[in-house]
């Protein structure tokens, strides 16, 4: 189901759109969207540290991702527990396995307090499920494009890079609490991670 091109890739397994991922459009545009403003190196092996997991320090940290079902992915979603999971069973999309929905799928359900574009992935893959990729895909490229100039934009996007117009009622929020949240969640991960290798 993978692809090894570096072609951009939209489509997912867990039924977030990656055409409007703020580390996508950050690498696309040039432009630090909201959400890539919190993912810099140190807070990414923060994150990897709290989750027990092994962060490569032989690659180039770059904010650059092609698409979940590409070949160029972000470090984040190169360790995806959903990502490798629907690759080792083979399933185009999470809601095509017999085990749909499982504790992986609830879990990051739970971080749409702080990440609220994760609630779309339900009714996402619902989508897919009714009308096809294609489709799902056409109609979410149209959803994320700016009502004047049809220019992209990601997620949190306040303000279309292109023409300025604002974008608040079209776009999740991010705000400075959510920031906040987030950045204590991932260093209360690391801390305990730290307790708990040091008592052993």
């Amino acid at each position: 189901m993978e692809t090894n091109k570096v072609d951009f890739n939209f489509d997912s397994y867990c039924g977030i759109y990656c055409g409007a991922c703020d580390i996508m459009m950050t690498y696309k545009t040039g432009k630090k969207q909201r959400l890539a403003s919190v993912w810099n190196e140190k807070t990414v092996k923060s994150l990897h540290k709290g989750l027990g997991l092994k962060y490569d320090h032989s690659i180039p940290f770059k904010q650059e991702c092609h698409g979940c079902k590409s070949g160029q992915l972000f470090v984040n979603c190169s360790v995806c527990k959903k990502r490798e999971c629907a690759i080792s069973r083979n399933v185009a999309h999470c809601i095509d396995c017999t085990d749909y929905p499982c504790d992986e799928i609830w879990s990051s359900q739970k971080n749409a307090s702080i990440l609220p574009h994760v609630k779309d992935n339900h009714l996402n893959m619902e989508s897919i499920k009714a009308v096809g990729v294609d489709q799902w895909l056409w109609d979410q490229q149209y959803r994320w494009k700016c009502p004047q100039c049809n220019a992209s934009f990601s997620w949190y996007s306040t303000k279309c890079d292109s023409c300025g117009t604002n974008l608040r009622e079209y776009t999740w929020r991010f705000s400075f609490i959510r920031f906040l949240m987030l950045r204590f969640g991932i260093y209360i991960a690391s801390h305990r991670r730290k307790v708990s290798e040091s008592n052993l």
